[in-house]
């Protein structure tokens, strides 16, 4: 069960950060029907993907407030055409070449440029931009200081406030044994934050981050659910001595540069245990999995999803769909991470479950660091920091499997954008194209093949290290973006037209 609209968004855009104005969008303050004074622009597209169905069509864009006015599902071109005209609209003709989808909404990006200069508010949305997303939720984590208090949120927001924001921003707040108290969780919820983090896993003391216990999470999701919103937890439960039992006992056998020692020193046993007690707090909140890898934790998914007294939703990467261990290679720490990519069989699942939507929505894990972080000259599996970089192609590396697979374009939008949006409590604003909705648009080329660096350059504020940059098997070429009707990418020039974004609270 995907929650609805929590109450208010509030949209702010910063004139500064002492005097800024908020528009607060209720479920029915986004009117679906124009005024006379309102001026207009008709996109029309040889395929655009609505809710239910993709064919030509047309959509109606009110320009001054960047909502849908109406959805023309089937109209040609030259009924469109004539339709601008009658309504005194501006006409824009995307072709046939391309497909006009709903904007990609990522629930999991790690933004760390408060206390690090890892990833920038601006380097991290022009990417996004680039890549056909409209709207980023970034993590509590790897900011100093992490985002677990109002104070933090605060500071967080006006590092965003001060950046160049090409596409909407807005942030999820973290739950750590320091705030799990009452009073102090119930003041990060009010602070704006659109749900919780939590960590079930010890973090390295770099991170600048805790994971709580089970019964702390437990504690948590009672106080989340009175306040309507979800707990994403990052699924990996042990002990920190068996943590580092096994790290120790795994690379001594293998050495330091094998993927194979980083595969046995984060044991799926550890995901099926966190997720038993993810489950179990869904019958206090909505819980989500974070980045599922394991998919022997399916069944107590289904279990789990067919009780109606649980509310769960579960999200993977494409890194876990795209790639498998039999295809990493020793010493190439780009593709590093917790928990890790594992073997051909367990993709296989993980695909099923997508086919049966066990597995709810796709998000990057973008998770950028100092490029020698990642140990590129010693090729340490064991010392290299964990986490891949590019938000930019993520279009491009789940289209090219699914597509591979015979997904289809509406499963594209909702993995990528009707459930991720529902997730953060924006599906009555963002999502899906329809009437009332913000014209949050991807306009791209499903058939395209070849390396997404041929035609782009990469945004990421790192740059380099990205796996799926030269791949010349590639499949999509985002050609444009819109936020709310203006356009902030063209990607047939390559170049960032608009400074658009704004700033999302609950």
């Amino acid at each position: 069960m995907m929650p609805g609209m929590r109450s208010l968004i509030r949209i702010s855009r910063y004139t500064n950060m002492t005097n800024f104005t908020s528009i607060h969008c209720g479920r029915r303050m986004l009117s679906t029907a124009a005024s006379n004074a309102d001026k207009s622009t008709i996109f029309w597209s040889g395929q655009v993907v609505f809710p239910n169905q993709v064919c030509e069509g047309a959509v109606e864009v009110n320009t001054s407030d960047g909502t849908i006015l109406s959805c023309y599902p089937g109209q040609s071109k030259t009924e469109a055409d004539q339709l601008a005209k009658r309504k005194f609209a501006s006409f824009l003709d995307l072709g046939e070449k391309g497909c006009l989808s709903p904007g990609l909404f990522d629930v999991h990006v790690h933004i760390s440029a408060l206390g690090r200069d890892w990833e920038g508010y601006t380097s991290a949305t022009q990417a996004a931009a680039a890549g056909g997303i409209t709207t980023l939720i970034g993590m509590p984590l790897n900011s100093l200081p992490a985002t677990t208090s109002p104070e933090s949120f605060y500071l967080e927001k006006e590092t965003a406030g001060n950046s160049d924001l090409y596409v909407d921003v807005g942030l999820w707040g973290g739950v750590v044994p320091g705030n799990c108290n009452s009073d102090a969780l119930e003041d990060l919820l009010c602070s704006g934050v659109l749900g919780l983090k939590a960590f079930l896993s010890p973090l390295p003391p770099a991170a600048g981050y805790e994971a709580v216990s089970p019964k702390q999470l437990i504690q948590a999701a009672k106080i989340c659910g009175q306040h309507d919103k979800p707990i994403l937890v990052h699924s990996e439960l042990m002990p920190e001595e068996e943590l580092a039992q096994k790290l120790q006992l795994s690379f001594n056998m293998l050495g330091e540069h094998s993927y194979q020692a980083h595969l046995n020193s984060r044991p799926p046993e550890w995901e099926q245990r966190a997720v038993k007690v993810v489950c179990e707090a869904a019958s206090y909140c909505h819980m989500h999995v974070v980045h599922l890898s394991d998919s022997g934790c399916l069944e107590m998914i289904r279990d789990a999803k067919n009780d109606q007294h649980k509310d769960l939703t579960v999200e993977t990467c494409p890194h876990y769909l795209v790639l498998d261990s039999s295809i990493v290679q020793d010493a190439d720490t780009r593709i590093k991470c917790f928990p890790p990519i594992r073997d051909p069989d367990n993709r296989e699942v993980l695909w099923s479950a997508m086919e049966s939507r066990l597995i709810d929505m796709v998000a990057s894990d973008h998770s950028p660091c100092e490029p020698h972080m990642r140990c590129p000259e010693t090729g340490s599996m064991k010392e290299a920091w964990g986490g891949l970089t590019g938000l930019q192609y993520q279009l491009q590396a789940t289209w090219t499997e699914a597509s591979r697979r015979g997904f289809s374009l509406l499963d594209m939008a909702r993995w990528w954008s009707r459930n991720p949006s529902s997730l953060a409590g924006m599906s009555d604003i963002k999502g899906t194209i329809e009437p009332g909705k913000q014209a949050d648009f991807c306009w791209w080329d499903p058939t395209f093949v070849g390396a997404p660096n041929a035609y782009s350059r990469e945004y990421h504020r790192w740059t380099g290290d990205t796996y799926y940059a030269s791949d010349s098997n590639q499949r999509g070429r985002v050609l444009g973006t819109w936020l709310r009707g203006e356009k902030v990418y063209d990607g047939e020039s390559d170049q960032h037209l608009k400074v658009a974004g704004e700033f999302l609270e609950a």
